[in-house]
């Protein structure tokens, strides 16, 4: 995941208010994007059994995420330090739901493979009845000959 750089961001200064709001455009498919940045989507899908469709639905973040500081009456009015302060509660709210999503989708993953490896079980076990009985079957031809 590529950091957000401020030059990413839009800002809102007001210094009659004393205030500075920073806005992260853009970050509706964040999450999607990572993902097919880093891994093949056709192998994830196969492997995890996520669809692309659920990405796009479920795991859409925000359009934007915003942040913003206000600078106190005592203190004294400073825009760079407000754009720094604006800036950093935006990052901390897009990335608490960056990370948010992103955990849902492990534990989804991990459901899955979870279901994968019992079916995988499961179809063993079948297949040792199937073999332990095809052996009795021989062992009683070649004993009654």
């Amino acid at each position: 995941m590529n950091g957000i750089k401020m030059s990413d961001c839009r800002f809102y200064v007001n210094e009659e208010e004393r205030t500075v709001v920073c806005v992260i455009p853009n970050t509706k498919f964040a999450l999607r994007e990572f993902i097919e940045e880093n891994f093949e989507f056709p192998d994830f899908d196969v492997y995890c059994g996520i669809s692309y469709d659920y990405l796009q639905k479920e795991l859409k973040l925000p359009h934007s995420f915003m942040g913003k500081a206000v600078c106190a009456a005592e203190d004294e009015w400073n825009e760079e330090t407000g754009r720094l302060i604006a800036y950093s509660r935006a990052k901390d709210k897009y990335y608490k739901s960056f990370f948010k999503r992103a955990n849902k989708l492990i534990q989804l993953i991990d459901r899955r493979l979870g279901d994968m490896i019992e079916l995988f079980n499961n179809f063993g076990m079948k297949l040792e009845v199937k073999r332990d009985n095809l052996q009795e079957k021989i062992d009683t031809l070649v004993t009654k000959k």
